[in-house]
């Protein structure tokens, strides 16, 4: 896999592939591109496309992308259903719930004793070669000999070990409520990332109604063109305007046209958005109910200090941040008094039995069994470690102080998003009236001008000019209604109320 960066004219196009972030990379410059490739230990770790399909293929059965019924208009709470069940996010955050609540039980499980059953069987071969002094009565007799022996053996053993840590100055405790904060924030993000969902959703549905609209609106706009261009060609049959009028009328005809595809061609763009966060297939053939934005309360019914305190109190992603500064405090607890001694008591249980065979002795087998019952109190205590204790607990009171700078910067952030979207919401709703009666004056305008056209008393100009304000004052009442709902929107969501 490569990376390429082109230069042609006055502008740069840069095409980024995905590379492992650690892979070293070397340039090498050939006429007006640059080719960097991928060490050949990086391209190894890169899937093949055969198994990226494999890997396809397995989520596709794991997962139904069939739940869309393209005979349904979906509202927007359903919208916000479908994405709860089928975002790949809501699934993710899930699992890392799950595991959080395993880590909990894990370290639970330290306060237990430790029952180990150990047990092996096997044999083999052995061999002897003695030399030295036979003795006789007592008698030392300087002859010597050479005894030689073998034989086949087996062995069994099993036993059972126990160890219970008796004291370990908190730690066990401080890993404990490490892990339960962890599960806490755990949680919290699941909701924050529901939260998300439903917020991209009511963003996505925001936009893809607001670009319905001004295809209303850029219909409207080419039917106008069109009405005026015929008024403006029977006048031009009659001789009563010149070439350039009709010319103009055309013109502005074609504009109209561009105009509409491109606001089609804005909203396929916004429904390919709202149905990949939906977690749909781009061919699904989604539907979407159209929303009635009259039905937006103009007013804002609580002050800004109430949402500030929402916020701090409610916003799930803010507490998340929260319990993961406890959860790094327990830890940083739990790291340093892993440095101190522990107290545990072992107790061992114990079996052998071991038989061999004796070739070339007076004796030819030998059987042995033993059994071993023992207990102890033992204390460990890292003394030496190379400043392996010392780097951890620097590691831990790092990651402690991280965690309470996150947490501020999240609250400032919230503050910051709630006062932002609460003051786009005031100017939204403000500027709603201006739009309203923008859009009658403009309308009126349009009428008043085109039948004025048509008894020939007004230049087909200033009927291009009302046409064209009456275009604007349309799109711009659509993206007022989107900006009030969008805004709304996002100070429900930045206060935790979405």
């Amino acid at each position: 896999m490569k990376q390429y960066l082109r230069y042609s004219g006055s502008f740069a196009v840069v095409t980024l592939l995905l590379v492992h972030p650690l892979s070293f990379i070397t340039a090498r410059a050939s006429g007006d591109s640059i080719s960097i490739p991928a060490s050949k230990d990086q391209q190894a770790l890169i899937p093949s496309s055969a198994e990226m399909t494999r890997q396809m293929e397995l989520m596709a059965k794991l997962h139904d992308y069939s739940f869309v019924d393209s005979k349904k208009s979906y509202t927007l709470p359903e919208l916000v259903d479908l994405a709860q069940r089928h975002n790949p996010l809501t699934r993710i955050s899930w699992e890392m719930a799950v595991q959080a609540a395993a880590s909990t039980g894990m370290s639970e499980a330290q306060f237990y004793p430790t029952l180990t059953v150990e047990s092996s069987y096997g044999g083999g071969y052995w061999s002897q070669d003695l030399t030295g002094a036979k003795s006789q009565s007592g008698i030392i007799v300087p002859v010597n000999f050479n005894d030689k022996a073998s034989g086949d053996y087996s062995n069994l053993s099993a036993g059972v070990n126990l160890r219970y840590t008796l004291f370990d100055f908190g730690q066990r405790i401080a890993s404990t409520k490490a892990a339960k904060h962890s599960q806490t924030a755990a949680n919290l993000s699941f909701n924050a990332t529901h939260q998300q969902i439903t917020f991209q959703v009511t963003q996505a549905y925001y936009s893809l109604e607001t670009d319905r609209r001004l295809i209303e609106a850029a219909e409207v706009s080419a039917k106008s063109a069109e009405d005026i261009l015929s008024s403006t060609q029977a006048k031009y049959d009659q001789g009563l305007l010149t070439e350039p009028t009709l010319l103009q009328a055309r013109q502005s005809k074609a504009q109209a046209a561009f105009d509409l595809v491109n606001a089609r061609s804005n909203w396929e763009v916004a429904r390919l958005n709202l149905i990949q966060v939906i977690g749909a297939q781009p061919e699904c053939g989604l539907k979407v109910a159209p929303y009635d934005f009259s039905r937006l309360d103009s007013r804002l019914q609580t002050p800004l200090d109430q949402f500030v305190q929402t916020s701090l109190k409610q916003k799930p992603d803010l507490l998340a941040k929260v319990a993961q500064a406890q959860a790094a405090e327990q830890s940083l607890r739990a790291t340093k008094a892993s440095t101190l001694p522990q107290f545990s008591l072992k107790g061992v249980q114990s079996y052998q039995d071991f038989n061999t065979t004796i070739n070339g002795g007076a004796i030819h087998n030998v059987g042995l069994s033993f059994q071993n019952y023992a207990g102890s109190v033992n204390v460990e205590w890292p003394f030496f470690d190379g400043g392996l204790n010392r780097n951890k607990v620097k590691q831990a009171d790092s990651s402690w102080r991280e965690a309470n700078e996150a947490v501020l910067l999240a609250r400032e952030e919230a503050v910051a998003t709630v006062w932002r979207s609460y003051t786009t919401a005031k100017a939204s709703l403000q500027r709603k009236q201006s739009a309203d009666e923008l859009m009658k004056a403009s309308q009126a305008s349009y009428d008043s001008l085109m039948a004025s056209f048509n008894l020939g008393r007004t230049q087909i100009q200033d009927v291009l000019n009302a046409r064209t304000s009456l275009a604007q004052a349309m799109a711009t009442k659509a993206e007022c209604d989107q900006s009030i709902a969008a805004s709304l929107a996002t100070l429900a969501y930045s206060s935790g109320k979405l």
